[in-house]
């Protein structure tokens, strides 16, 4: 039998960039597995200049980065900077403002801004995870089990032993969960979630039978009253029942500031959603009836007192009054440039607690009225930003979604900044990315992380 020989002469292989490589010794290890002979004489080594090798990592990195920049960046730029700003000034300032009270109640001056970086980071971790994720996800069925988590949690809590007959906080061991923070985004993607599946309801009147149809062509009242009922039935009441459990349990708790947030984050969604304004108007009175008359009939406890204090707070200045004079007196220490960061004498025990609520006084007293004007102007471009981020996407979910997040920053900022200068009662709002709190800063985060989603998943970019 004849010996199955043959020579193959095989030459070096150039790729697009002209650099040899070595795919000509492969072959030749392949065709002499199967008989072949093969010479070998005609393979040289390649020729691989140092220039090709940069050329290959620059690629490798050029690309790398594009699918970073595709894949993981993809989100509004400048709204992820404005969130990162806020974020790192909070930081900042908390520090400055709780180190005295952290040495005089924990022995350690480092211990609330240590524990506020941490929950930073974890934020930030969230932030960019969900960023990631589709905004769909927390729509439909998604949207009522996180909203039952948020109920079972809000029961939970009122079984818990409480401070001072306040019960707001989950004891886990090393730190604290308020469930309440919680709440607050479960309303908002409970009430996009309706409004993304019955937007036409909510905004176009129809006609049960052609009768009715008839008649309101006919008579003008009649066709009013049913438009109103109609409304009433697909604008008004769905939201009345899915956020008044809600708001009664955080009510119970009692957590007054809360309540007051989440009823002015469904007002905007039930307004721009197809509400007439009629009924959001009603609305409104009957919420500012139920506020008043929860405050002066003593159904919480500590309201009466603080609209008494709001009034004239240097009535009692030394007792009820002291926490609002306080903060006024920070507020006009600072004057036009501030007396300079970590420099603030109302933080040293005279403000209680400044990291918490009334953190802005001492920003106003460090900073002065151009600092935080421009903290405020930071605060405007964001909420600026959020909303038209939310309006230009085309999604109605996604859309309305943006809207309640933006908006809640948007009122917890503005009702805050009124408290601390005395523009309303004491509510004990937090300012948002400045205020000490783990839950609050950690869910903020984690929903800024859903607003840059929005922005990555929709098709009309803000430029």
């Amino acid at each position: 039998m004849k010996e199955k020989t043959k020579k193959y002469e095989v030459a070096e292989v150039e790729d697009e960039s002209g650099a040899r490589t070595g795919a000509g010794r492969l072959f030749a290890r392949v065709m002499r597995k199967r008989g072949f002979d093969v010479d070998f004489s005609e393979l040289k080594m390649p020729d691989v200049k140092p220039s090709h090798v940069w050329a290959g990592i620059k690629n490798a990195g050029t690309n790398s980065l594009n699918v970073f920049n595709n894949k993981v960046m993809a989100f509004d730029k400048p709204l992820f900077i404005l969130v990162i700003v806020l974020l790192i000034v909070g930081v900042t300032m908390m520090s400055s403002a709780s180190y005295a009270y952290a040495l005089s109640m924990q022995g350690n001056s480092l211990y609330f801004i240590n524990r506020q970086i941490i929950f930073a980071l974890i934020g930030l971790i969230l932030m960019v995870a969900l960023s990631t994720v589709p905004p769909d996800f927390f729509k439909g069925k998604n949207a009522y089990i996180i909203a039952g988590i948020s109920i079972a949690l809000l029961l939970l809590v009122l079984f818990l032993p409480g401070k001072k007959g306040v019960h707001r906080w989950i004891n886990l061991g090393i730190t604290t969960f308020q469930p309440s923070e919680l709440a607050k985004f479960a309303v908002i993607i409970v009430c996009a979630t309706y409004i993304a599946y019955h937007y036409q309801e909510m905004n176009i009147t129809t006609y049960k039978t052609l009768e009715s149809k008839l008649k309101a062509a006919k008579n003008k009242r009649y066709r009013i009253r049913y438009d109103l009922t109609r409304n009433f039935q697909t604008a008004v009441w769905p939201f009345m029942w899915r956020v008044g459990i809600i708001l009664a349990l955080v009510l119970k708790e009692p957590h007054l500031s809360c309540t007051i947030i989440i009823m002015l984050i469904t007002g905007t969604m039930m307004l721009l959603g197809g509400t007439r304004k009629l009924f959001f108007a009603v609305l409104l009175g009957v919420a500012f009836a139920a506020i008043c008359l929860v405050i002066f009939t003593g159904a919480v406890p500590y309201a009466q007192a603080r609209v008494d204090m709001w009034q004239n707070p240097f009535a009692d200045a030394k007792g009820e009054g002291w926490q609002t004079v306080q903060s006024l007196y920070a507020i006009s220490s600072g004057g036009l440039f501030g007396v300079g960061f970590g420099n603030s004498r109302q933080k040293f025990m005279y403000i209680a607690e400044p990291q918490n609520d009334f953190i802005f006084a001492v920003v106003c007293e460090e900073l002065g009225l151009i600092g935080a004007s421009v903290i405020i102007l930071i605060f405007a471009v964001f909420i600026w930003r959020g909303f038209a981020i939310s309006i230009a996407n085309p999604d109605r979910f996604q859309k309305f979604l943006g809207i309640g997040i933006t908006s809640q920053v948007g009122y917890q900022m503005i009702l805050n900044i009124a408290v601390v200068s005395n523009l309303v009662p004491n509510t004990g709002i937090s300012l948002p990315f400045f205020s000490y709190g783990g839950t609050s800063l950690v869910m903020l985060l984690a929903e800024m992380g859903v607003l840059l989603s929005i922005s990555r998943s929709s098709p009309n970019k803000i430029k």
